[in-house]
């Protein structure tokens, strides 16, 4: 189970979050949740989530102690300022207040896919080369045959990861 922290300072956002969505169902499981940056940034450095959803003030402070944390940022700030700073901070999401619950469900599938990824990947780094086969790495050796025949068009994440599904 991925471990989730909800962080906000709007309490009914947080509770909201936290009963409306079927977490188990994305193979996630609410840990935690804070309603300020410094009880949140404690709450994180004890239960250290695979998963935040917080407001983007909160965030900067603790990007760079937990790089590997999937974040989506809702706030209820409109200002492009605030999403050229999540981007700068590698947000998986930024969802405005109020959210559609398509948008959070979105949101976290796309964290849940990355964590998948990432740890797969992991595992795979930590296998002696002559053990890795099988399916990942056919999918693996279709991904590079793909980017070395198009190399030269514009090729993106989603035009790779269709070629070998």
């Amino acid at each position: 189970m991925y471990r989730v922290v909800l962080i906000d300072d709007e309490n009914i956002i947080v509770e909201g979050l936290r009963r409306v969505i079927k977490w188990a169902d994305y193979g996630c499981e609410v840990v935690g949740t804070a309603s300020g940056a410094e009880e949140g940034a404690a709450l994180i450095r004890k239960l250290q989530p695979h998963i935040l959803f917080t407001d983007i003030r909160m965030l900067a402070a603790l990007r760079s102690e937990f790089p590997d944390m999937q974040v989506t940022v809702l706030t209820g700030y409109q200002d492009f300022s605030y999403a050229q700073q999540a981007i700068r901070l590698g947000v998986t999401r930024f969802l405005l207040k109020p959210s559609k619950m398509d948008e959070i469900k979105e949101a976290l599938v796309t964290m849940t896919t990355r964590l998948d990824a990432q740890s797969q990947l992991r595992h795979q780094e930590e296998e002696p080369e002559e053990e890795q086969h099988g399916a990942g790495s056919f999918i693996v050796n279709q991904a590079m045959a793909y980017i070395e025949e198009h190399y030269a068009e514009k090729l993106t994440l989603q035009s790779v990861a269709d070629c070998c599904y």
